[in-house]
């Protein structure tokens, strides 16, 4: 299935939503009895030739969905398989405030063990709204409560809603995103007041799902920029073999790789305690990366890039949508800047061998787990280890000092927080940010030492610089007198006759992967 739409008369070309639940139901027996993350989202994007909108209408359904298991409601859970839901969240004057919502719940009876309630209020800017059976809405009791009880959630059917109202978006334009109010029954799901723990449960694995749909995005985009380079004529060669746009192909594909990379082995670690700390990278640093890739790789393509039935310039546009939506980013890398102390401060020793033992057997696969109802005591504190022994271990070819750089960013921290700097929000952001940098360095000397390829060296050196740019930021933007860091040049690229070959090769690494698997030992 490739760019199938229907012609609605009410909307225009947008999604067919018979074909996106027929396509759908693989994802959900994904999900229930047994969940498995990333094979939900999986089925999904090779069902939908990772067309975007499609990918982002099914996700949406499905994450609806997944409140019945987080809320631990396995009858309705089964219930309602397969059914096409939305996330009824969001209103206009809140947006990801969701302490603030204006939506009523009303119990039917006085009974303290009511489940049915009469839903009233409105909600903004939902995809699939108009289209979805049920609607998964968090809503009060109380108008005026705004503590951590005072939310609840609430299955609503369609015929509880109304006023439907389309809202034009510049990004995913197939889908079908409105604003719409509620006024009639809805039932409870879980217990009152504990919309907010089961929004926080759910949301762990949802991060790792919307962080999929970002980095399909990717490869495709950056494959078709490389094939119409090498076959576009200019001055009678093809653009791929000069030297200028040789090495920014390279450079695309080297980041493509290594943004692949780092998910794959975020979702390796992902039914552990690392789930919200790298569900929370995933989010915010890698689907921005994603974004800044996919527009470069836009510049690069040049006017091919503006067709339509382009992937390259649409890939870009509809990026945006899933790092920017209301600020999930900046939330997000908020949420990383707590653990900035234990991040740098850990002692503990790990070992790369049992590391990467770990991923060969889980990277790339789905494989079923616990990351929907993991302790909130787990996951609230990542086994976080020492930073630079591991980079020692790794031992990679650079000209990289892990003790230098911790010792570093410790003394740049504690400027911020002499200058008593560190509670205001901006520098909580910007100390989020260069954690997720720090990280993203360990992913890609990992991704070096597991496939014992000298051409991935350069993506070491690229997130080094990274960190190097984001922590000089942090002291010019703010006039700190920590010393500056200096970046590392990047090592010459290899020679190629068959430079079409070459970057695939850089980023067909799952391939490769699951052949090395495959392969006799001897």
């Amino acid at each position: 299935m490739t760019e199938r739409f229907i012609n609605d008369p009410q909307f225009g070309e947008i999604v067919d939503f018979d074909e996106l639940m027929v396509k759908l139901q693989g994802s959900y027996d994904a999900m229930f009895p047994e969940y498995n993350m990333l094979e939900s989202v999986r089925v999904g994007s090779r069902a939908y030739d990772d067309q975007p909108s499609y990918m982002t209408a099914g996700g949406a359904s499905i994450l609806a969905y997944s409140m019945l298991l987080a809320a631990e409601e396995p009858e309705l859970a089964a219930e309602l398989k397969g059914k096409l839901f939305t996330l009824g969240w969001t209103e206009e004057h809140t947006g990801t405030d969701l302490l603030s919502v204006q939506t009523i719940a009303t119990p039917m009876s006085d009974d303290p063990n009511e489940r049915n309630f009469h839903i009233k209020g409105g909600k903004w800017l939902i995809n699939n709204s108009y289209h979805a059976e049920y609607h998964s809405v968090v809503a009060k009791l109380d108008q005026d409560a705004d503590g951590p009880k005072a939310l609840s959630i609430f299955v609503v059917p369609r015929s509880s809603t109304k006023n439907w109202q389309r809202l034009e978006t510049h990004v995913l334009r197939n889908m079908v995103l409105t604003k719409f109010e509620i006024d009639g029954p809805g039932v409870l799901v879980g217990k009152i007041g504990q919309g907010l723990q089961i929004l926080q449960r759910m949301s762990m694995p949802a991060k790792y799902i919307c962080s999929y749909l970002g980095m399909r995005l990717i490869i495709p985009a950056v494959q078709a920029t490389i094939d119409h380079l090498a076959t576009k004529k200019i001055f009678g060669n093809n653009p791929i073999n000069f030297s200028n746009v040789h090495r920014q192909l390279y450079n695309l594909a080297l980041q493509a790789s290594f943004l692949t990379f780092a998910y794959y082995r975020a979702a390796a670690f992902s039914d552990s305690s690392f789930l919200q700390f790298h569900g929370t990278m995933l989010k915010s640093w890698l689907l921005l990366r994603g974004n800044e890739l996919l527009c470069q790789n836009l510049l690069v393509a040049g006017s091919k890039g503006f067709l339509r039935e382009s992937i390259i310039g649409r890939n870009a546009i509809d990026s945006f949508v899933l790092p920017v939506f209301d600020g999930h980013y900046t939330l997000n890398t908020l949420m990383t800047e707590k653990q900035m102390g234990r991040y740098l401060s850990a002692t503990k020793k790990a070992d790369w061998q049992e590391r990467h033992a770990e991923m060969r057997e889980k990277l790339y696969l789905s494989i079923p787990g616990n990351q929907m109802n993991i302790k909130s005591t787990v996951y609230r504190n990542p086994d976080f280890y020492d930073y630079a022994d591991y980079v020692a271990q790794i031992n990679a070819p650079v000209d990289i000092d892990g003790k230098a750089l911790i010792a570093s960013v410790k003394a740049l921290v504690a400027e911020i927080a002499a200058l008593g700097l560190d509670s205001d929000a901006e520098y909580k952001y910007k100390q989020g940010t260069l954690v997720h940098w720090l990280e993203s360095l360990l992913a890609a000397l990992d991704m070096w030492k597991f496939y014992e390829d000298d051409t991935f060296l350069n993506a070491i050196i690229q997130q080094y610089n990274g960190i190097v740019k984001t922590f000089n930021d942090i002291i010019i933007e703010g006039n700190l007198q920590t010393e500056l860091l200096t970046p590392l040049r990047q090592l010459p690229m290899p020679p190629t006759d068959d430079p079409v070959a070459f970057f695939r090769r850089i980023m067909d690494i799952e391939e490769r992967h699951h052949l090395a698997q495959r392969q006799p030992v001897m």
